[in-house]
């Protein structure tokens, strides 16, 4: 490997690995494996869970990170996409990894491969075990990018395998029938494999359990997450329940209580599971946990800002029962942008029931919509302003609305990312009340 190649900081490596490959998805696992096994990283060194499925995967991801190392577990965690910076997908021990331990698993990585032309996830799949591999972790928590049975990391044959739910989204890669999108999220499975699943599954997935001989855990029926009715103070809490052990006064945080039941029940079958004594610790680690673009909660300009990177009909639902539940007034007003490919006209049926108003921001090309264009998707009777920029969709939101009033901000990655990194220096110019 030359000096050039070493010396790359982590920008000029991401242009570089995005370039690799002729095209920008070649689903398939032989090259990734071929890649694998010259680094030796598989088998894993360390236990793993991986998460597939289309809506749910970052959440129960995160969840379990906090509760595996509530356990006591040290723990490497995959997210994809991110949402500002590429570091995010990779994390040990809850902190994302720097730049410096990226550039060198990516020149370990440069090394190896030889002549096989890997695409941009398959090198941060690699980047991942490589990661998790120098780190020493015990569990590596793995999250599917897409699909399930031809995604990079089903190279791993994990201990444990979960499926958050099934939903039509990357139609493209997926097609449009459900039981065929979960038969290839369930191409994560292996013969005789725990499996956690949610009941928003299709029985694709069950099916292909049973014939692997699979030990089923459905919400629902061997674990649940029982809502509390809310306090007279307003505080919301909720239990969880299974055959081998439970959970009592979990706080609703912004993640849904049934990502955060997938995670306790999959961690409850790793050895040790959960204990008694345990417990207080896993109730803790679940109090006020976060996760960036997922109900997120911003107060800027006297105004709530709710930031989730809900993109496609399915998460759009799930998103307006959260907003039902936790805002019981529904939401002023929503600035939303979408993708081409994207069901977006489905994306605001799905919450008008909770959104007075609808701001259309611009995304940039060549995936992305103009406001314009998103405006012709959406229907005539639905309130709809192309406002164009992000500063200009603040600044619309802020006049329709008054002080303590909540603003959704959804649609796509990019207009979260893109109204997020603008709130905190934002402030509104002079603009006229409403009813002025």
């Amino acid at each position: 490997m030359s000096a050039a190649i070493g010396a790359r900081g982590l920008d000029e490596w991401l242009r570089y690995i995005d370039r690799v490959h002729p095209r920008d998805m070649d689903l398939g696992l032989d090259r990734v494996r071929s890649v694998a096994h010259q680094m030796e990283l598989l088998p894993l060194p360390c236990r793993s869970v991986i998460v597939a499925g289309t809506n749910g995967k970052g959440s129960t991801c995160i969840a379990l990170e906090a509760v595996l190392r509530a356990m006591g577990a040290r723990v490497g965690t995959t997210l994809s996409p991110h949402l500002s910076r590429f570091n995010e997908r990779i994390r040990i021990d809850g902190v994302a990894c720097d730049d410096a331990t990226l550039c060198a698993g990516l020149s370990e990585i440069e090394a190896a491969r030889g002549d096989v032309p890997l695409t941009y996830f398959e090198f941060s799949a690699l980047l991942a075990l490589g990661c998790f591999r120098r780190a020493q972790v015990d569990i590596a928590v793995l999250e599917i990018g897409l699909g399930g049975r031809l995604d990079a990391f089903n190279v791993v044959d994990a201990d444990i395998a979960v499926v958050t739910s099934i939903g039509l989204d990357h139609a493209d890669y997926l097609g449009e029938s459900l039981e065929g999108i979960g038969l290839e999220k369930a191409g994560v499975f292996r013969p005789n494999q725990p499996v956690v699943i949610s009941e928003m599954v299709t029985d694709s997935v069950r099916d292909r359990a049973g014939e692997l001989g699979c030990a089923v855990y459905e919400h629902g029926k061997e674990f649940n997450a029982r809502l509390r009715p809310q306090g007279a103070n307003g505080e919301r809490l909720w239990d969880f329940e299974s055959e081998s052990g439970a959970l009592y006064g979990l706080k609703q945080t912004a993640l849904a209580p049934v990502n955060c039941a997938l995670a306790i029940q999959a961690a409850g079958l790793l050895p040790g599971g959960l204990t008694e004594s345990a417990s207080p610790a896993l109730v803790q680690a679940l109090d006020g946990i976060t996760f960036p673009g997922r109900m997120e909660s911003v107060i800027s300009a006297g105004r709530h800002f709710l930031l989730d990177v809900a993109h496609n009909p399915a998460a759009a639902r799930f998103l307006a029962d959260q907003i039902a539940a936790s805002h019981p007034s529904g939401v002023s007003v929503a600035i939303v942008g979408s993708l081409e490919d994207k069901d977006s006209a489905g994306v605001i049926a799905a919450l008008q029931g909770v959104v007075g108003e609808w701001i259309g921001v611009d995304v940039a090309p060549p995936r992305g919509l103009t406001a314009r264009v998103l405006g012709g998707r959406v229907p005539r009777d639905i309130d709809y302003l192309p406002a164009g920029s992000d500063r200009s969709a603040l600044e619309a939101a802020y006049s329709a609305t008054d002080e303590g009033d909540v603003i959704l901000v959804c649609g796509c990655f990019a207009v979260v990312e893109s109204i997020r990194s603008v709130l905190p220096t934002w402030s509104p110019g002079r603009v006229a009340p409403r009813g002025e």
